[in-house]
């Protein structure tokens, strides 16, 4: 999957969050339901998080200058950062903290309908929204999708996935936890927004360990590492890998340092049009990779060439 299109999953998200989030507020503040209002900021939230998520995608496209000569792509992690933890301070913190108020202060809902009604709704656009993000997470894997989250270098996606699961996750906790307040007690009210405060923050410390990885600099999937290897031993004039040394740049943008004993009796323009031909062929087998330099070694002397 290209960097470029997983953008569409994030205005497909932002589009149907806005929306859910300004029926979520009204229907709050008619029931006056405290998980409703946690599903409202949670929304809120979400909304922010996409819209950085945006400017981070068009910041990190910015042109290569001298002072950034790989480029800028590698910002689009620290907008991630910032989404993951606006996520902690504005969803998480304050759904526990309003769900801690109604604990102490409960309140009858009222109006009930109308919770279901909006709970039903969301889960119907967040449903959808969640499968636009995960046809376009699937492009180009068939690993089972936790492993295929971990393994992930589009954090675009990962967001969106992640955001969208505990939406859904959150609408059916809202959803039981109002029924039980509306039947049992009204503190079940209060529980739920505790819970759906809990289900963000758990999201959000995830987000900030896989975002951790990514700015300090990780390596590409061990998958995508083995079928350069796989290039690069295809050619009988290659002796020996000595090092390869990868970096992810972006979202699924990587950067390839390679170290290689060629066979001697290449003459210097035969290495040089062996090495051209492993680059073309290394691209082709394995997308994202954006820059790859091939260091020769000359086994004989162990010097560069």
């Amino acid at each position: 999957m290209s960097a470029h299109e997983s953008p569409k999953a994030v205005v497909f998200a932002l589009g149907g969050n806005l929306l859910i989030a300004i029926i979520k507020f009204l229907v709050s503040f008619i029931t006056g339901s405290a998980a409703m209002l946690a599903e409202a900021i949670h929304s809120t939230a979400d909304s922010f998080n996409q819209i950085l998520l945006l400017i981070g995608n068009k910041r990190a496209k910015r042109t290569v200058t001298e002072m950034h000569s790989f480029g800028y792509s590698r910002e689009i992690f620290f907008w991630s950062l910032i989404v993951a933890v606006l996520l902690f301070f504005i969803g998480a913190l304050f759904s526990i903290y309003e769900g801690v108020e109604k604990v102490l202060h409960p309140e009858e809902i009222t109006n009930i309908k109308w919770i279901f009604i909006v709970l039903g709704s969301s889960v119907i656009i967040e449903g959808k929204s969640f499968q636009v993000a995960y046809k376009e997470f699937r492009k180009g894997t068939k690993k089972r999708l936790f492993r295929a989250i971990r393994d992930s270098q589009n954090v675009n996606l990962i967001v969106v996935i992640m955001e969208d699961a505990a939406a859904l996750t959150g609408l059916v906790i809202v959803l039981i936890t109002t029924f039980l307040a509306w039947q049992v007690n009204p503190v079940f009210d209060a529980i739920g927004s505790i819970s759906v405060g809990v289900l963000l923050l758990v999201i959000s410390l995830l987000l900030i360990i896989e975002v951790k990885g990514l700015i300090i600099g990780e390596s590409i999937p061990r998958e995508e590492r083995s079928q350069m290897k796989e290039v690069i031993r295809s050619y009988k004039q290659v002796k020996h890998i000595n090092r390869v040394q990868t970096m992810v740049m972006g979202n699924n943008q990587y950067l390839v340092l390679l170290s290689l004993d060629l066979d001697d009796g290449l003459s210097v323009y035969q290495a040089e049009d062996l090495v051209e031909q492993i680059k073309v062929d290394i691209i082709a087998k394995v997308n994202g990779i954006e820059n790859i330099y091939i260091e020769i070694k000359d086994s004989v002397r162990n010097q560069k060439i």
